[in-house]
């Protein structure tokens, strides 16, 4: 299957739809990239929409985030660990540093250190200075793309984190680059 055979709707209203399970579950569930720029992001985000990353990971995909520094302390520790424990894996290959051994030990990495230390997930923290003023990042854009290089755009209100998904009243417009909507769809 790809993202071309799902029922992919062009507007999404937090209050009329689950945004979790009738966009990003199954569309991310297809992908293989996942590209998302948002003012605000929050790693409990991840979790809620872990079933559709499960399915990027099987299909060998990645997650690539930029937000404004706004983030709560247990998630920048939670990045930094991750990162951190890239850097030691990278350097311990040759001595075939593996997978946690037992439940414990992988109950001991969070699901978000844990994206970040297999390289799946990258978060780029953006920084905007204009006129000795620094200004907040608060653009929310998202691209996910399937193997077969279709992707879906999608734009509009929706930061990156729980009040987003559950609590705030949200929308966002999606774009397919299969449709004549094409020239809205921006891939690299």
């Amino acid at each position: 299957m790809g993202l071309k055979e799902l029922n992919i709707k062009s507007e999404y209203r937090s209050f009329i739809d689950d945004v979790v399970k009738d966009f990003y579950v199954p569309l991310l569930s297809e992908a293989v990239l996942y590209q998302r720029a948002v003012g605000f992001f929050c790693s409990s985000a991840l979790s809620m929409v872990s079933r559709g990353i499960t399915g990027l990971i099987e299909n060998g995909g990645k997650i690539q985030i930029i937000a404004s520094p706004r983030l709560t302390p247990e998630d920048y520790e939670e990045i930094q660990k991750g990162y951190e424990l890239r850097t030691i894996i990278e350097n311990s290959l040759s001595r075939e540093l593996k997978e946690p051994d037992n439940e414990e030990e992988k109950e001991n990495l969070s699901f978000i250190a844990r994206l970040v230390a297999q390289g799946i997930l990258d978060i780029k923290i953006a920084f905007l200075t204009t006129k000795n003023k620094i200004s907040i990042y608060h653009e929310k854009m998202g691209i996910i793309t399937d193997a077969e290089g279709n992707a879906v755009a999608f734009s509009g209100s929706m930061n990156e984190s729980v009040n987003a998904f559950r609590g705030n009243y949200e929308s966002f417009d999606a774009f397919c680059s299969w449709t004549a909507d094409a020239e809205r769809v921006f891939q690299k």
